[in-house]
C-alpha cells in the first residue's frame, strides 16, 4: 500500500502511519487491514463501472457519503484524480487556485472574532472543505473509494475480540461517585478528522485534567479508519488525557472500511499505556453500583444492527444485572435508534434490541454518535429511554433546523452554525460539540452540551423518583 504514496496525497490530507507505533509487545499485533488508497488501476476500474452502471455508483457513492451526488459532481472528482496520475503538478495548480477562490468566497473571520480557549497551536481555517461530502468529493473517491468499487469486499476484516476468553469479561469497575465528587464522563462522536473543531473539543478535555474520569469515542475515524488516520486524528490529539482519564473507543463503519485493523491495534496501544485503560475488544461494560455504561459494536457484523445472539446475551446479562441492583442503565453505540427526520424507527431498536429496550424497559439513558447533530430527545410511547445524539465531535455535517415531527420529543437541538450568525462565516456547516455527564452519589446524573468554542449550550438533570422508576428529565437549561 505504501509504496504507491504520492507527495500529492499529503496536500490531499493523507499522512502515512507514524514509525515506531504498534501494539504492546505482549499482545500480536492485529493484521493489517487497512483499506488501500484509490490506484490508477482502481481508477480505471471505477470509471469503467461508472460508464456501464452509474446509478449504481453513484448509490454506492452516496450510502458511503449520507449526501446526494450529482453526475457532473463526479465525472469532476474523476477527472481530478486522473490528473493526481498523469499530471499532478496541473492538479496542484488547480488545487491552490480553488483553494484561493474559496478564501476570497468566506471573506475570512472577523479581526476581533475571539474565544476564551483559542490559540495559536490550533489555526482556524474556514476555508477548508475537508471531509464535506459533496466539496471534498476527490478526497473521499481517493480514500474510501475502493470499499465502494467493490461494495464492501476490497479489505479483510480484523478478527472479531469476544468476551468468552477474558477474564474481565469485557466487564470494568467505575469509580463509585462520591457527596461532592461526582464521576465525569465525556462523550463525543465522529470526533476522527483532525480538523480544529475536533482539535479543540480535545483541548476541553485535556484542560480538565484529572477531575475527568472516563473519555468515550463513540466512532467515527475518516476517511477510513486506516492507522495513519487513527494516529493523525484519535491518538495524537487524546494522548495527554492517558495519564489521568480512561478513554474508551467505539467501532464504527468508518473503521470497518479498513476492516477494523487499526482500531483495534489503537486498543491494544492504549491498553499499553497504564491500567486506566482496561478495553479489550469493540463492547464494553463500566460497573458501578448506581451507574453502569454499557458500549456496543453496532459495525463489525453489520452496520447499525446489533443482532449477533452471543453479543445479544452478554447485553441482557449486563443490563439485567443493572437492574436487580437499582442502577442507571447507560447505553452507548455509533449507531442511532432513530434519527431527527425519520418518519420509522430503526431496526436497531425496532428489531435487534426491541425486547431489553422497549418491552423490559432496561436502558434508562441511550447515547449515540451515528446522527451527526447535537441532541436531546425525551421518552416517548415506544420509546422508554432519554435519548442523546452526540455525532457532532468532529465531522462537517451540513446545519439543521429541530425536526417538525420527531419520532421523539426534542428538548435540545443544536441548530446553530459552526461560527456565530454575525461573523457570515460558514453558516451552511452546522455546530460541533460534545457532551459531559456527571454521575452523583445520591444516583441522580447530569447533562451539558457544550460546543467546540467552549459554549454550553444545553444542560439537564436526570432522576427517578424511587428505585425502578424511570428516569425522567427534571430540569433543562437550553441556551439560545
Amino acid at each position: 500500500m505504501e509504496s504507491r504514496w504520492n507527495p500529492l496525497y499529503e496536500s490531499l490530507g493523507y499522512r502515512p502511519p507514524a514509525s515506531g507505533r504498534g501494539a504492546p509487545s505482549e499482545a500480536p499485533p492485529p493484521e493489517d487491514t487497512d483499506l488501500p488508497l484509490l490506484g490508477a488501476e482502481e481508477l480505471d476500474a471505477l470509471k469503467s463501472a461508472f460508464l456501464r452502471e452509474p446509478e449504481d455508483v453513484l448509490r454506492w457513492t452516496e450510502s458511503g457519503l449520507g449526501a446526494r451526488v450529482t453526475v457532473g459532481a463526479f465525472v469532476e472528482a474523476l477527472r481530478e484524480l486522473e490528473l493526481l496520475f498523469t499530471d499532478p503538478g496541473q492538479l496542484q495548480e488547480q488545487l491552490d487556485a480553488t483553494e484561493r477562490h474559496a478564501r476570497q468566497g468566506t471573506g475570512g473571520l472577523p479581526a476581533d472574532f475571539t474565544f476564551p480557549l483559542r490559540t495559536e497551536e490550533i489555526p482556524i481555517d474556514p476555508a477548508r472543505t475537508r471531509f464535506e461530502p459533496r466539496a471534498d468529493l476527490r478526497g473521499w473517491l481517493l480514500f474510501s473509494g475502493p470499499v465502494w468499487l467493490e461494495q464492501g469486499a476490497a479489505v479483510k476484516q480484523a478478527p472479531f475480540r469476544w468476551h468468552f476468553g477474558a477474564k474481565s469479561r469485557f466487564v470494568y469497575p467505575l469509580r463509585e461517585p462520591e457527596p461532592g465528587r461526582p464521576v465525569e464522563v465525556a462523550l463525543f462522536g465522529d470526533f476522527g478528522t483532525g480538523e480544529y473543531a475536533s482539535r479543540y473539543i480535545a483541548r476541553q478535555l485535556v484542560m480538565r485534567g484529572e477531575r475527568l474520569d472516563c473519555a468515550v469515542h463513540l466512532g467515527g475515524v475518516f476517511y477510513s479508519g486506516r492507522q495513519g488516520e487513527f494516529d493523525a486524528h484519535v491518538a495524537g490529539p487524546l494522548e495527554p488525557l492517558l495519564g489521568t482519564t480512561s478513554l474508551l473507543t467505539l467501532n464504527a463503519p468508518p473503521e470497518m472500511r479498513s476492516g477494523a485493523g487499526a482500531y483495534f491495534r489503537y486498543l491494544d496501544e492504549r491498553r499499553g499505556a497504564g491500567p486506566r485503560h482496561p478495553q479489550e475488544g469493540s463492547y464494553f461494560c463500566l460497573a458501578a453500583e448506581r451507574f453502569q455504561l454499557i458500549g456496543l459494536d453496532t459495525a463489525w457484523f453489520e452496520a447499525g444492527r446489533h443482532r449477533e445472539p452471543a453479543l445479544l446475551q452478554w447485553l441482557e446479562q449486563r443490563l439485567s444485572e443493572g437492574r436487580r441492583r437499582g442502577a442507571m442503565n447507560i447505553l452507548l453505540s455509533h449507531a442511532a435508534p432513530y434519527g431527527p427526520d425519520a418518519a420509522r424507527l430503526h431496526p436497531l431498536v425496532t428489531e435487534d434490541l426491541r425486547a431489553l429496550v422497549v418491552e423490559r424497559e432496561w436502558v434508562d439513558l441511550w447515547c449515540w454518535g451515528g446522527a451527526q447533530a447535537g441532541a436531546l430527545y425525551d421518552r416517548a410511547p415506544g420509546l422508554p429511554f432519554l435519548g442523546a445524539s452526540l455525532g457532532h465531535g468532529g465531522f462537517p455535517s451540513e446545519r439543521k433546523d429541530a425536526p417538525e415531527y420527531p419520532v421523539a420529543p426534542v428538548r435540545f437541538f443544536e441548530s446553530r452554525p459552526r461560527f456565530p450568525e454575525w461573523t457570515g462565516v460558514r453558516q451552511d456547516r452546522g455546530n460541533h460539540g460534545h457532551a459531559t455527564l456527571w454521575l452523583h452519589a445520591d444516583g441522580k446524573a447530569s447533562l451539558r452540551y457544550t460546543d467546540w468554542m467552549g459554549q454550553v449550550r444545553c444542560e439537564a438533570s436526570l432522576s427517578r423518583r424511587a428505585p425502578r422508576e424511570p428516569v425522567t428529565l427534571k430540569t433543562l437549561d437550553v441556551r439560545e
